[in-house]
């Protein structure tokens, strides 16, 4: 059975087929996030802590402390996936962090003998190359504009 969330499940018509709730384009959650996330990379951990902290208390989890950076980056890419979980961030910062082709390829599936695959329990392709990176130019750019030489690296 495949995982599901009820995370914009907040509707006030229930003969609706789809939610009428708000989506969200930038909440404070990530915000906070995004200032953790940049005080642990200016070595600033006791800000970059409470900023992580403020998330974790507001949902009544347990608050973290670290001794190095390479924890605390960690923990704040694990909270950025559990707290923004269907709000279209996940790819930006995996490309960002440069381990999108690596986390992408690291999830297989099982075949019926018991062998992994490159795609997943729904059957959907996971492999990534390099070229997921970028996304094509469109054929019609290329082709009419005098300073594009070629597509992006893997589109040609």
């Amino acid at each position: 059975m495949l995982a599901f969330t009820n995370k914009y499940s907040d509707v006030t018509d229930l003969t609706q087929k789809y939610s009428d709730a708000y989506y969200p384009f930038l909440r404070m959650a990530d915000v906070y996030l995004i200032y953790a996330e940049a005080k642990c990379e200016l070595d600033e951990y006791n800000e970059s802590v409470g900023a992580l902290n403020e998330i974790r208390v507001r949902s009544n989890a347990k608050t973290y402390s670290f001794s190095n950076k390479n924890d605390l980056r960690s923990k704040i890419l694990e909270e950025r996936a559990k707290e923004l979980t269907l709000e279209g961030d996940r790819r930006w910062d995996l490309i960002r962090w440069g381990i999108y082709v690596d986390v992408m390829n690291s999830i297989t599936g099982t075949n019926n003998d018991g062998t992994t695959a490159a795609y997943d329990e729904a059957g959907i392709n996971k492999r990534r190359d390099e070229r997921h990176l970028l996304f094509p130019l469109p054929t019609s750019e290329v082709s009419t504009n005098e300073s594009i030489d070629s597509n992006n690296p893997g589109w040609s």
